[in-house]
């Protein structure tokens, strides 16, 4: 008998993490539930999915701790951590496994599940490195994991090694990348590219886009600082500030304009039809400072065959191959700079090889149906 899955989330907004959780959640839709600890646009999308959501009352309070909080915002937490564990316990009990998407969510569901003796599966998103959080972050998730956790599913092998390096069990750890449906991508019909580039006024310019939202860790900043070596470029940036990011959004289009580069950049905010905008760009650019854990946007531009230029760390060389001509030094915009140039430049039989290969390459390894088949084997083991 498939097993009774209860999803947990600290958030209700749409990051990566969550985009991720929408079709696992669907493809066990008959046999789950999603317990959101804050409320947002996710509940709306898992709904109209048929999946059944439930807030978690009091969830909220424990949600003050950040990423590279000290020990003094943790402790304070503790009261409304327990009472969310007591609250999530109570659900649980009607589950057979707890399925943690986040880290804040995998801490009280590590708890919650000791309590209850349900197994935990926690699916790890971040990559657990000084870049992305606190010292006693690292430690308190890697403790609980090891204490509490039935397994631990990485989305890249970066992250699975990033687990293991600060003293993770690696003999609870499975790698099921995070998967993109490569139909979404199939038929983006040309007309609809050339409306996007009026929408934008960008004619037949050459046009590089980024992805995602907008924080200093992506490097929204390093594009930026590398179009004035771009001659004619123009550069469409698809996302928004999300987790109180709003000072660095507003600085990096300030920044823009002081450059003198304000007319080439173009904020579209969030979106619905990033298969439409990325097929409109001519290529896509993924310039994350710190580590990235998987690369969701990588991925999207390989199934769009798009050209990617992206940091050559964290896991975008796992995903394109040691061997991609377009990997450049995280933070060094004059190296992307000649990158965007090198590609938009390179003959059409070359590039057409790369964008073959990406595309296959993505398919085969980065898919849904490769996702749910090895998040499958992890639940039944």
């Amino acid at each position: 008998m498939s097993p009774r899955i209860l999803f947990v989330n600290h958030t209700g907004e749409l990051g990566g993490a969550e985009l991720t959780l929408l079709p696992v959640a669907h493809r066990y839709r008959d046999r789950c539930a999603v317990v959101l600890l804050k409320d947002g646009p996710l509940r709306g999308r898992m709904t109209q999915l048929g999946v059944t959501v439930m807030l978690l009352p009091g969830g909220e309070g424990m949600l003050g701790v950040k990423r590279q909080g000290g020990a003094l915002r943790a402790l304070a937490s503790v009261p409304a951590v327990l009472g969310t564990v007591r609250r999530l316990g109570r659900l649980a009990r009607t589950f057979d496994v707890i399925y943690a998407n986040t880290q804040k969510s995998a801490v009280v569901s590590f708890l919650a599940g000791k309590l209850t003796g349900t197994p935990v599966v926690w699916y790890l998103h971040d990559i657990m490195t000084e870049q992305h959080f606190a010292g006693i972050q690292r430690k308190a998730a890697i403790g609980l994991a090891n204490w509490a956790a039935h397994s631990v599913i990485c989305n890249s092998a970066a992250s699975r090694d990033a687990f293991v390096a600060c003293g993770g069990d690696p003999k609870r750890v499975t790698v099921a990348p995070a998967g993109v449906d490569p139909h979404l991508f199939d038929e983006v019909p040309g007309s609809n590219t050339d409306a996007i580039r009026r929408e934008i006024h960008v004619g037949d310019a050459p046009l590089v886009g980024m992805f995602g939202r907008l924080a200093a860790w992506k490097g929204q900043h390093v594009l930026i600082d590398a179009l004035p070596e771009m001659e004619g470029v123009h550069a469409v940036f698809v996302g928004d500030a999300l987790f109180g990011e709003e000072r660095y959004r507003d600085e990096i289009q300030a920044y823009a304009r002081t450059l003198g580069v304000g007319g080439r950049v173009h904020w579209l905010g969030f979106r619905d039809d990033v298969p439409l905008l990325m097929r409109s760009c001519d290529l896509v650019v993924h310039a994350s400072v710190s580590p990235e854990p998987f690369g969701r946007v990588i991925v999207e531009a390989m199934m769009a065959r798009r050209p990617v230029i992206a940091s050559a760390h964290g896991a975008s060389a796992e995903l394109l191959g040691p061997e991609y001509p377009f990997l450049v030094p995280p933070g060094d915009a004059a190296a992307l700079a000649e990158a965007v140039n090198r590609a938009l430049t390179m003959p059409p039989l070359e590039m057409g090889w790369w964008i073959e290969h990406n595309h296959e390459q993505a398919c085969k390894r980065f898919s849904t149906d490769t996702m749910f088949a090895e998040i499958d084997r992890a639940l039944a083991a």
